[in-house]
């Protein structure tokens, strides 16, 4: 073979090697979107369902789903309801794991919206 003919089959190789490359990135990035587009459906359904329960009617949940497993977050009144939130969201097909992160807070503890007085002092226990 003579070094042009060398040349062009290394060129060739190099163009073959780019568009593979380039063609599972293209798949990836692909497959990242219909993930995506799942986690958000999922998580939609779950707010659904939790919407509708009327066990669920005091509790403030939101649902964030990522490759199937949700995670569960806000305020319950009681424990049954933190309790209730769990089992519907892992009733929903395609949820692999429930992450149960609802704090149950009662009376003068609820969140409020707004931001703490001035001077405020926060304690919190760690492990």
């Amino acid at each position: 073979m003579s070094k042009t003919g060398q040349r062009r089959a290394q060129v060739l190789c190099g163009a073959a090697i780019a568009i593979a490359v380039l063609g599972a990135a293209g798949c990836g990035s692909s497959e990242y979107a219909r993930r995506t587009n799942a986690d958000r459906a999922l998580s939609a359904q779950i707010g659904e369902r939790l919407a509708a329960d009327p066990a669920l009617s005091a509790a403030n949940v939101a649902a964030r789903s990522h490759s199937g497993v949700v995670a569960l977050v806000g305020e319950a009144p009681n424990d049954e309801a933190r309790l209730e939130a769990e089992r519907v969201a892992g009733a929903v097909p395609g949820v692999a794991r429930v992450d149960n992160l609802i704090l149950v807070a009662k009376g003068d503890s609820r969140a409020a919206g707004s931001a703490p007085p001035t001077g405020a002092l926060f304690m919190s226990r760690t492990q």
